[in-house]
């Protein structure tokens, strides 16, 4: 029986956000385009280097969500597992 993984990485982009996207390993078939993708870009940013209270809250609500997205996708590939 194989195990997937699931990470969370981060990307720095060109406007010095950050984009968050999970890496799958094995990779994951896609079922809209019926094929294999090791990527799932979250559509989540966060702020390189925060100026204000605001962008600092925003980095650790998007950084949240993105940690719950990940442990979701990780249960979803340990049920198929099983």
């Amino acid at each position: 029986m194989k195990k997937g993984n699931v990470k969370l990485r981060k990307k720095l982009l060109e406007n010095g956000m950050i984009s968050l996207y999970l890496d799958f390993y094995p990779p994951i078939l896609n079922t809209e385009t019926n094929k294999y993708t090791r990527r799932e870009f979250l559509k989540l940013y966060l702020f390189e280097r925060p100026k204000n209270q605001i962008q600092k809250i925003s980095n650790i609500e998007n950084l949240h969500t993105a940690e719950l997205i990940q442990i979701r996708r990780q249960n979803e590939m340990r049920k198929h597992d099983v």
